[in-house]
Order: C-alpha cells, then structure tokens, then sequence
C-alpha cells in the first residue's frame, strides 16, 4: 500500500466530497426547512469585508464617495419644471414662501421644500345643475328653485366660469375654494333674481342681469381674497318649476291675471267717473263764485246809488222826497192795469182811457207786420 493510499485511507479522499462517506457527506435539508440566519449574516459581512479593503485611507474614500454621491441626488430632488400655463407655489417646512412663474426652476432639497402646480390659465366651469356639465351641452336636470321679484318660483340653473389669479391666496387663505365659489356663486344669484320680475329674466333683461352678477361675485371673492378672476357668470336656463309646484305656479298665474283684469276694469270705471265729477264740482264753483260777485256788485250798487240819494236829499229835501215818491209810485204802478179819470169833468160818463190793452193791440199790430 503507498503513502497516498494511506493518506486517502479507506474511506477514500478525505479532502473529496464523497456523498456515499457517513463522516464526511453534510446532512440533506429539506426543502421547507428555512435557511439559517446565522449563516446569511456570516455572508453578507464577508461580502461586505472584500468590497472595501483592509487599508484606512482607501476605505474613508470610499465612504467619502458615497456620501457625496448621496448627497447630489438629494440636491436633484429640488429641481422641478413648471409648464407655460401653470405656476408653483413653494412651501417651506408647510409654510407659503413665493410664487415662481414657468420655466425650470429649483427649490431647497425635499422635505426642506416643496412645490405644489396649478395651472393657472384655464378656464374652470362651475354650475348649480345637478345633471351633466354645461360643457356637455345636456341642461335636462334641476338647478335650484328660487323665488323672484314678483313672487313667482323659478328653477334656475347658472354657469360660473373662473381662473386662478393668485395661486398664493387660492391655496392658503380659504380651506375649499370651489365649494366656496359655489356657495359664493348661489348667494348672489339668489339676491340678484329675488330683486328681478320673472318676465325679466325671461326677456331682454337677462344680458344684464349676467354683467350684474359677474361684477358682484368678484367683488364678494375679491373681499374673501380668494385669489380667482371671474370671467363670466351665465344664467343658462330659467323655466317654471317642475310639475311638484306646477299647479301652485299656474294657480298664482292665473290669479295675477284676473288682477290685472280688475284693476284695468277699476282704472276704466275711474276715468270714466272722476272727469265728470272734477267738471260739475269746477261748475258748481264757478257759478257759487258768480253769484258772490252779482251780490256784491249790488251790494256795492245799492250803496252808491243810496249815498247819491242821501248827498241830493241833504241839498234839496222837498224835491228829492217828491222824486222818491214819483219812483216808487212807478216801480208799484208799472205792472197794474191803469184807469184814468177826469173827476172836475165827468158828468154821468165815466171818461176811461184803457192803456193796457191799447199796448197790447200796438204790439199784435207789430207782430203782423213782422
């Protein structure tokens, strides 16, 4: 037997892998048996030992290299792009710092700061419709009921189209500006239609309404600084209710329409009556007026005429007394049949001269010849 046999024995090789040796072979492990960790963590530090080497300075290099290679891709993550239509808002530790505008910009390293975009040129659309967008074209579903100027109840469905205009106070001075746009949107509409017949709203007059809405909820969000631009505020349909109220509508109708008749019919009845009752009161006054002057015009006659008498009657009594006399023995005789008598010569025969009835036959004798 030589040296390697005995060396090799008579097992085989000791330094060989022989799987049928009982000392040497290792013990077969099951598939469902987990593998030691011992034995991984023994690896991952040999792995790790041969990748740096045993040498201080190469090892501190090495270190150095990693750091800054970290280091770098950590700055990186400052670098952000804003598109042509949007801006970035850039928040320090949470808190609002600036505004920058387009372009390839840089911030501090996240989480130092970060930057929200919004875009800032496109228009949104907001509307109270609870059916599809007014973009859709599809306004089949209700807006809101809202009661007008003249008491009548209108669904009303509007449209308010709206951009960023400072991104800062969009984002940080109110928690959800859409939700308050619209709240903001439906409290002016409301004022606005409650103050506007519905025939109004219906007609010519709805072009204006819109520019009176626009102008009020800008200024409204202007006072929230809210930081959005109203671009326009569109009433996009106005109709009578559904048939839930429909006949309550119809009834009000109706009822405002046999008002309109009355009061035609009273104003009618009015002009009819007032004018001539305005024309006999002014004739009455006027002829209570004339009658005043007639009298006071005799008056003042009588008074005249009576000092007359009285200045003639203090020059000559005799001779006014008798003419006062004569006067009223006219004014008595003037309308009495008179008999004259010649009493010194009447002897049996009454003389009678009857005046009267000769100016009665002068004035047929007049009358026929006319």
């Amino acid at each position: 037997m030589s040296w390697k046999d005995d060396e090799e024995g008579p097992w085989g090789h000791s330094g060989g892998e022989d799987n049928n040796n009982p000392w040497t072979r290792k013990p077969k492990r099951n598939a469902s048996e987990s593998p030691d960790i011992e034995d991984l963590l023994k690896k991952s530090q040999d792995n790790f030992k041969k990748f740096f080497r045993k040498d201080g300075k190469q090892n501190g290099r090495m270190l150095w290299y990693v750091a800054g290679g970290i280091l770098f891709l950590w700055l990186l993550t400052g670098i952000y792009t804003v598109q042509q239509d949007e801006q970035a808002a850039i928040l320090r530790f949470g808190k609002w710092v600036r505004t920058t505008d387009p372009g390839l910009n840089y911030h501090l390293p996240t989480p130092i700061e970060t930057a929200l975009i919004r875009n800032v040129t496109a228009i949104n659309i907001l509307t109270n419709t609870n059916a599809n967008q007014a973009s859709t074209g599809n306004l089949g579903g209700e807006g809101a009921l809202m009661l007008t100027g003249d008491e009548n109840i209108a669904d009303v469905q509007f449209a308010v189209n709206w951009r960023i205009k400072d991104l800062g106070d969009y984002l940080f001075n109110v928690k959800s500006p859409e939700t308050t746009i619209r709240a903001a949107a439906d409290s002016i509409v409301r004022s606005v239609i409650a103050q506007t017949p519905i025939a109004q709203i219906l007609s010519e007059g709805r072009s204006k309404i819109n520019v009176q809405l626009r102008e009020m909820l800008q200024k409204l969000l202007d006072d929230y600084k809210l930081g959005v631009e109203i671009s326009q505020v569109e009433l996009l349909k106005v109709t009578p209710p559904t048939a839930k109220v429909m006949d309550a509508y119809l009834d009000v109708q109706r009822a405002k329409a046999d008002l309109e008749r009355k009061r035609n019919e009273a104003e009618y009845y009015r002009n009819s009556i007032v004018p001539v009752a305005r024309g006999q009161a002014k004739k009455i006054t006027q002829d209570a007026e004339a009658y005043k002057a007639k009298v006071m015009a005799d008056i003042d006659g009588e008074t005249s005429r009576f000092q007359l008498v009285y200045d003639q009657y203090k020059a000559a009594p005799d001779v006014t007394r008798v003419r006062l006399y004569l006067d009223n023995m006219q004014t008595i005789l003037e309308n009495t049949q008179k008999l004259i008598v010649d009493g010194e010569k009447s002897q049996g025969v009454l003389p009678y001269l009857p005046l009267p009835e000769l100016q009665r036959v002068k004035e047929k004798a007049q009358e026929a010849t006319q």
